[in-house]
């Protein structure tokens, strides 16, 4: 019994983290790393002049 228990929850937590990794709204945009870095280093290059002004 314990055995069937602990293969189900297994089973049922695998489930719970696939759906929740399916449903994320980042997998529909594919952007490299280095476009990601890019674009995170210009935004903080913005924040950073708009408090110097």
């Amino acid at each position: 019994m314990v055995d069937n228990f602990s293969i189900g929850l297994t089973h049922v937590l695998l489930a719970i983290a696939l759906w929740r990794l399916l449903y994320r709204d980042d997998l529909d945009h594919e952007v490299s790393p280095r476009m990601l870095w890019q674009r995170r280093r210009d935004e903080a290059a913005r924040q950073q002049e708009q408090g110097d002004a």
